[in-house]
Order: structure tokens, then C-alpha cells, then sequence
């Protein structure tokens, strides 16, 4: 394999590397796009560069390869949010005792810097 083949996959590679970074997907998705992207790629110039120059079944092992820790690593990242979402304190769709009742208003403020802005902020009804 020349270094025009090499190059070519490795600018495939980056082609789908960017072009995951521009959809709705999960990180497992991601990761596997990423991953078996670099993974085809260095797989291509390893087995160019092994003693059976055969860099087409290097970039399928690389991708493959690639892809899968890709996704495992995605998953973990997946994961770890979830698991940040139900700390204590997060926000829950469930109601909670000593619920606060209240509305939320539109205010203009002004900052040090001169700019005005509109912020929403929670304001507690008075207990009756």
C-alpha cells in the first residue's frame, strides 16, 4: 500500500470523524463512529507496514476493533450522565413533600456592562 492509500484512509477517517461530531447521537454512536473510523485508519498502516503489507485487512480489524472500544467507551460516558441526573438535589418530574408553590417572571435587568436582558426567575407565592 502507498502512502496515497494511507493518506486516503486516514482522511476518511477524519471525514467521519467530524461528520459525527455534527449529528444527533448518542456517545455510544459516537464512540463507535470515532473509534472505527481511527481504528480503519491505524489498522491500514499497521498492516501496510506488518510483514504481509495487507493494509485492506488491517483497516477492517482496526475498524472493527476500533468501533467496538469506541461504543464501550460511549457507553461508559452514557452511563456516568445517567447516573449525574439521579443525584440527590437533580431535578425530578416527581413531586416532593413541601412542594413550594409559586410562578415564574419575566424581568428586565440591566448588567455592569450597560447590556440589558430578560431573565426568568422562580418567585414563591406568600404562605397563607
Amino acid at each position: 500500500m502507498n502512502t496515497r492509500t494511507i493518506l486516503s484512509f486516514l482522511t476518511l477517517g477524519a471525514v467521519f470523524a467530524i461528520a459525527a461530531t455534527g449529528c444527533q447521537m448518542t456517545p455510544t454512536q459516537q464512540g463507535a463512529m470515532i473509534g472505527g473510523a481511527t481504528g480503519a485508519g491505524l489498522g491500514a498502516i499497521i498492516g501496510n507496514n506488518s510483514g504481509s503489507h495487507d493494509g485492506g485487512k488491517g483497516a477492517l480489524i482496526g475498524g472493527a476493533t476500533g468501533a467496538l472500544a469506541g461504543a464501550l467507551v460511549g457507553d461508559a460516558v452514557d452511563e456516568n450522565r445517567k447516573k449525574k441526573a439521579q443525584t440527590p438535589g437533580s431535578v425530578s418530574s416527581e413531586p416532593s413533600e413541601g412542594v413550594v408553590k409559586g410562578h415564574y417572571e419575566t424581568r428586565q435587568v440591566k448588567s455592569e456592562s450597560g447590556e440589558t436582558y430578560m431573565e426568568r426567575v422562580w418567585v414563591a407565592d406568600p404562605q397563607q
